[in-house]
């Protein structure tokens, strides 16, 4: 990882540790809420990827009844690149992980899994002036990816959905 006064405004912006931690905690919280047991530590780092990619995002299904197979053989095109994504976003999902673990934002249990921590702050009514729509839109989907995470099987099944193989 650069350091942070070495990389581009921009970036910055974009891959902000305490988003990109909003954005684990967001998923990791519905994955638990549905599933009843912490988000595993491998998918953490599909979050990411898929959440901040706006094609990928607004290709997802508007809901769960949709299942992962079924949707990534009817969006081949999106997913090309996408094991190359979640390669170059590995470093920002690690960074993320850690600073919300730090912040209270994040919690990691004995096994590695994660789960929203108890610090974690939502945006309320007084900081959503602050938020754009692209941002909000972002903050949605990745509490809807964590609940069609949940019912979509094993993170092996998952991860072979997406076209990632060890």
């Amino acid at each position: 990882m650069q350091p942070w006064s070495s990389r581009p405004v921009e970036e910055s912006y974009l891959f902000n540790p305490a988003f990109c931690g909003l954005l684990i905690a967001s998923t990791s919280s519905e994955f638990t809420k549905k599933i009843g047991g912490p988000l595993p530590f491998a998918l953490a780092f599909l979050i990411l990827p898929i959440i901040l990619h706006q094609k990928t995002r607004k290709a997802l299904p508007a809901t769960t009844i949709t299942s992962l197979m079924a949707w990534s053989q009817d969006n081949r095109e999106i997913m090309i690149n996408f094991p190359d994504r979640v390669r170059r976003l590995s470093g920002i999902t690690r960074e993320s992980i850690l600073f919300g673990a730090g912040q209270n934002a994040l919690w990691l249990d004995e096994n590695g899994n994660i789960k929203k921590g108890n610090k974690l702050l939502a945006p309320t009514a007084k900081r959503a002036p602050l938020l754009t729509g692209e941002t909000e839109e972002c903050i949605e989907r990745s509490a809807f990816l964590g609940r069609w995470l949940a019912s979509a099987g094993t993170t092996a099944t998952i991860y072979a959905a997406w076209g990632i193989t060890p």
